[in-house]
């Protein structure tokens, strides 16, 4: 749950990497924000994979990639401009999931989520994005949960993420209260019928409002 923007498209020459990467460096130094570069061979085929173990997952292997993330601080997520040797977007996940075989290439987006971050980073981010679009990445496709992409509306923006501010708190409320009350011992499919009866009561108190 949480407003998120997906995007995905091609840069429009392999050559434009560099000092899209460079650009991007410069603007997250500037915004006192980290990020993270990437410079694979391209001419190595991708064979990374993800490992998970007790201590947590770690990504191996060659992914493929050349660019930049920004990770701007405190609140917003990275937002990831990395791409492959055919100049495709591509998130550290994407890749895995069309190297393992659970995704096709034309299915994949990079994606951000604004929700915990502000209304001003969002908009932040489709403007950078629009820029994109513009400048280097001109069949750039954008699906914004906001739809501040489309509109232009930032009112609408905000409601939509105070709507949904609302109700996660409202629902971390509920579970911090023990509403699914003891849990212990219970099946995945018991638990499943916890959450139904939880969400069923959920509906009917909006329902109620």
């Amino acid at each position: 749950m949480g407003l998120t923007i997906h995007y995905r498209g091609h840069i429009d020459s392999l050559n434009h990497v560099p000092s899209l990467s460079e650009k991007l460096i410069e603007f997250a130094e500037a915004m006192g924000w980290r990020s993270e570069t990437i410079n694979d061979d391209w001419e190595k085929a991708p064979d990374a994979n993800l490992e998970v173990s007790p201590e947590g997952a770690n990504i191996t292997g060659h992914l493929g990639l050349r660019g930049v993330t920004i990770i701007p601080e405190p609140k917003g997520e990275s937002l990831s401009f990395f791409f492959d040797r055919k100049g495709a977007l591509r998130s550290l996940m994407g890749v895995i999931s069309i190297l393992d075989g659970s995704m096709e290439q034309g299915e994949a987006w990079v994606s951000v989520k604004t929700q915990f971050a502000s209304p001003q980073f969002h908009t932040w981010v489709v403007g950078l994005l629009k820029y994109l679009k513009k400048s280097c990445i001109s069949d750039l496709e954008v699906n914004d949960e906001g739809e501040y992409w489309e509109s232009g509306d930032l009112e609408k923006l905000k409601g939509k993420m105070a709507f949904l501010d609302e109700k996660m708190n409202y629902l971390a409320n509920r579970l911090n209260s023990g509403a699914l009350g003891d849990t212990a011992g219970l099946s995945a499919d018991e638990i499943a019928s916890r959450f139904e009866s939880f969400f069923r009561e959920s509906d009917n108190d909006n329902n109620n409002v």
